[in-house]
């Protein structure tokens, strides 16, 4: 294949004038979303629960990963024909951001294991699942994203290898040359999270429409409080369904077709895509921004001062239930 260096292609081609506009679009509009989630964390103390901490967590990698690798990097390149950035740098701005989706990734099995304790030990929630030990596995997570990703980068760099944004295939790729070739774990990593989130929130599934099925002869507040967690755990099966979506492009899709257009949706629009829409799930079922929840789901101003501090949270309703 052909080294980005050897195909100079600008704005005047239409592929990439296609491309660019669409990166900027999508860009922007999920730095914007994002955002808002980041803004109403800060600005709404009601918000400050340790589901909507994870949302900000989620936020600020997407907003990261949108402001510094699409709207920074690829979009420029793919209407300038070349990188404005030393290799380094740009092998080093796309190894960041493949760590912070990975740290996206375990997330999910935060949210999942948060819903899962609300559930079945309900007793324990705010001490296993409070909002300090959550900001402190957070943080963890993170620090440990960024430990890997320096010693991975490191070690690619001191050999010259580097990783890039290819202008013929309009997605990144690792470093072809034969001492930079290493196997990369990162598919089976997101492969054994998705298995386990998906066993988690199936027990989680189950007990939910347990409490459903049970509420029939419950009172009209109590049914009210079921329907808000089934709201919101409809939330969390969306942004989770993104990660399946990409997943699939990674591992199947991806190998339909080696045409640039092909290369550019599965490599680069779906990535793009999954972390624009992340922030736009959050702002529909955020209480503060989204009228479709308002509309859906009003709350009774009688509960929502008792529950103030447990806001857009699918975990954070269902210990009350009786």
């Amino acid at each position: 294949m052909e080294s980005p260096t050897e195909v100079v292609l600008d704005y005047s081609n239409p592929l990439n004038a296609t491309v660019a506009f669409l990166t900027l679009v999508i860009g922007v509009f999920g730095v914007i979303c994002n955002s808002s989630i980041v803004y109403i964390f800060y600005k709404e103390k009601s918000e400050r629960s340790s589901f909507n901490l994870i949302c900000v967590f989620r936020s600020l990698s997407n907003i990261y990963i949108l402001g510094t690798t699409f709207l920074g990097l690829f979009l420029p390149k793919t209407v300038l024909g070349f990188s404005p950035y030393p290799p380094a740098l740009e092998s080093t701005l796309i190894h960041i951001s493949n760590t912070l989706y990975l740290g996206n990734e375990y997330q999910i099995i935060l949210v999942a294991v948060n819903r899962f304790i609300a559930m079945f030990l309900p007793v324990y929630y705010n001490k296993l699942c409070g909002f300090k030990s959550t900001l402190l596995i957070l943080v963890l997570i993170y620090l440990v994203r960024i430990v890997i990703v320096i010693f991975e980068t490191y070690d690619q760099l001191k050999v010259n290898c580097y990783t890039s944004f290819l202008l013929v295939a309009l997605a990144w790729r690792y470093d072809f040359q034969a001492q930079c070739q290493f196997e990369d774990n990162i598919l089976l990593v997101i492969s054994i999270t998705f298995a386990i989130m998906t066993a988690i929130n199936g027990a989680t599934l189950l007990k939910i429409i347990s409490f459903y099925k049970s509420s029939k002869n419950e009172s009209n507040e109590t049914r009210k409080r079921i329907r808000r967690n089934v709201f919101l755990f409809f939330q969390t099966g969306l942004q989770d369904s993104l990660y399946l979506i990409d997943l699939s492009f990674m591992m199947k899709f991806s190998y339909l077709s080696e045409a640039r257009v092909w290369s550019y949706i599965s490599g680069t629009f779906v990535w793009e895509c999954l972390h624009s829409i992340d922030g736009f799930i959050m702002i529909m079922f955020n209480e503060k921004l989204s009228l479709l929840r308002k509309r859906l789901l009003p709350t009774p101003s009688a509960t929502h001062l008792a529950q103030k501090t447990f806001t857009v949270s699918v975990v954070s309703r269902l210990p009350e239930i009786n």
